[in-house]
């Protein structure tokens, strides 16, 4: 689970910084309104995180987490 969140919050920042770098109104929006782009900055975020929790809650209670746990690893060698 904790990867899950890493990995997801890795790509928030990302797809944040592309919206930023991408956009020239956008600047102007965070300099003049900088609460309103906090808000939906993290919103977004709690939005996006609950999602994903959602996602591996169904995962979990469906036992699709459990057959993929029960997969052999093809790296590992059976002599």
């Amino acid at each position: 689970m904790f990867r899950i969140i890493l990995i997801y919050e890795a790509f928030f920042v990302l797809f944040w910084n592309l919206l930023y770098l991408s956009s020239s109104g956008i600047e102007n929006w965070f300099s003049e309104k900088f609460l309103t782009a906090i808000y939906v900055f993290l919103s977004t975020m709690a939005l996006g995180t609950t999602l994903v929790y959602i996602i591996y809650i169904s995962a979990k209670l469906s036992g699709f987490i459990d057959k993929i746990k029960k997969i052999k690893d093809p790296r590992k060698t059976s002599i």
